[in-house]
This record gives C-alpha cells, sequence and structure tokens, in this order.
C-alpha cells in the first residue's frame, strides 16, 4: 500500500501544480493590450488544464486515502 500512497502523492502534487499554473495564466490574462478573441481562446484553453488539474488531484488524493485505508 506504500506505492499507492507515493503514487498518490504525487498525482496530488502535479494537479496542485496545474493550478498554480492555470493561476498565473489566468492573472497574465487581466492586461488590458489584449483583445478579447485572445481572452477567448486562451480561456478555453485554460478551462481544460484546469479541469484536468483538479481531476488529477481529485485521483491522486482519493489514492491516498484508500492506500491509508486499506494499509
Amino acid at each position: 500500500m506504500q506505492a499507492l500512497i507515493w503514487v498518490g502523492a504525487v498525482l496530488a502534487v502535479v494537479g496542485l501544480g496545474g493550478l498554480a499554473w492555470c493561476i498565473r495564466e489566468g492573472l497574465r490574462l487581466r492586461s488590458p493590450d489584449r483583445k478579447p478573441e485572445e481572452i477567448r481562446t486562451r480561456l478555453r484553453k485554460l478551462n481544460a488544464v484546469n479541469f484536468a488539474s483538479v481531476g488529477t488531484g481529485f485521483i491522486g488524493l482519493a489514492m491516498v486515502a484508500v492506500g491509508v485505508i486499506l494499509g
């Protein structure tokens, strides 16, 4: 069960890193020289990455919880 806990912890950290990247990119979009169409396009990509990061973090935390319960 130790391997399950470690793999889950790595996935949770990867998900957290993805969320941090999304926040940083979202803050970059606030500059006034951006065109609205460019902002919409980048927000669509950012939305997909955000959902993937949340999902990865959730799966990682679930793996850690299962590893702790079974171990």
